[in-house]
């Protein structure tokens, strides 16, 4: 295996937890900024399982690099002896990488190379309290105020949850992990048709691991990992979301069967399946490609940074025109 270093472009923080099952909030503040549940959870995971990594917070000479699209600039264009792996999560591409991991199969392009990789479950996830049981009380959504639909904001939706019999609950980043009183998740972007395709099936994920049924939008990345209609509920309307969360109310078997068949499902999205996963894509794609890299002649090289060029001038026509 050639060298495999995670970059990150500050100084790691001395209080940094050395375990990747702790929720921690204090890179930058917050876990939003994706770059810890990327960049330093996947190293965390991978050196756990006995696979030879290193976190860095310098740019390597060679080797393979793996970045987070925020940790290094557009025009950052990799030495010729590094294999730059972009871990582009729900940001651009990188004009300069090799190869890309996106965390929705909708993000796949044959102009960026590219594998789809399933981002990690909640670190330190607290699931449902199984003393609850059928218990019908608390409804939740877990994220950013600007991540849920207009109409699921405000008195008028919270009416509509108490005829539901539901209290509602925008659960704030420090609560992330905690699905204790949670006995249902709802998460619906919008109601346009727009799919997200730069977004991930995290909150399906987390769901499943919670042991919650889940009632969500018409997105992308929940659709590809659909296969059975006890996965979660699907919604692409106000109306529906209302008849959504009366049917689970009223039918608590319903509840029960998605409860258990999320916990089967969890098992594909699994840190230790995940792990798995990135070994693989290690040994069979990126060594690979490093490989091929260190063999490739000047004109290659050359012909890669005129590509480089080339996707960064489409970059900012693209933002100019079609923001």
């Amino acid at each position: 295996m050639p060298p495999v270093r995670f970059y990150l472009p500050d100084k790691i923080p001395a209080d940094m937890p050395s375990s990747p099952d702790v929720y921690w909030l204090g890179f930058r503040g917050h876990m939003r900024s994706g770059v810890y549940a990327w960049t330093v959870q996947t190293f965390q995971r991978l050196r756990a399982a006995g696979f030879p990594c290193e976190l860095t917070d310098q740019l390597p000479a060679d080797g393979i690099l793996v970045a987070h699209r925020k940790s290094v600039p557009r025009d950052f264009v990799p030495p010729a002896g590094v294999l730059f792996v972009c871990l582009r999560a729900d940001a651009t591409f990188h004009p300069f990488a090799h190869l890309h991991v996106v965390l929705n199969r909708s993000a796949l392009s044959w102009w960026y190379p590219s594998a789809y990789m399933p981002h990690w479950p909640q670190p330190g996830l607290i699931p449902r309290d199984p003393a609850r049981g059928d218990v019908w009380q608390n409804a939740a959504f877990f994220g950013d105020p600007g991540c849920i639909a207009e109409e699921m904001q405000g008195p008028e939706w919270e009416a509509t949850l108490r005829e539901l019999e539901l209290t509602w609950h925008f659960v704030g980043p420090d609560k992330w992990h905690d699905f204790r009183e949670v006995d249902v998740l709802v998460a619906v972007r919008g109601f346009d048709r727009h799919r997200h395709g730069n977004k991930p099936p995290t909150k399906l994920f987390n769901a499943w691991h919670a042991g919650a049924p889940a009632v969500l939008g018409r997105e992308s990345a929940y659709q590809h990992e659909r296969s059975d209609p006890l996965d979660y509920l699907e919604v692409g309307s106000f109306a529906e979301v209302v008849a959504a969360l009366r049917k689970l109310k009223e039918e608590p078997d319903l509840r029960r069967a998605m409860i258990v068949h999320g916990r089967e499902r969890a098992r594909e999205s699994a840190p230790a399946a995940i792990t798995g996963r990135w070994r693989e894509f290690f040994e069979k794609v990126a060594t690979p490609a490093y490989e091929t890299l260190r063999q490739s002649s000047g004109w290659k090289r050359t012909l890669f940074r005129w590509n480089g060029i080339l996707k960064t001038n489409a970059q900012d026509l693209r933002e100019r025109f079609w923001r």
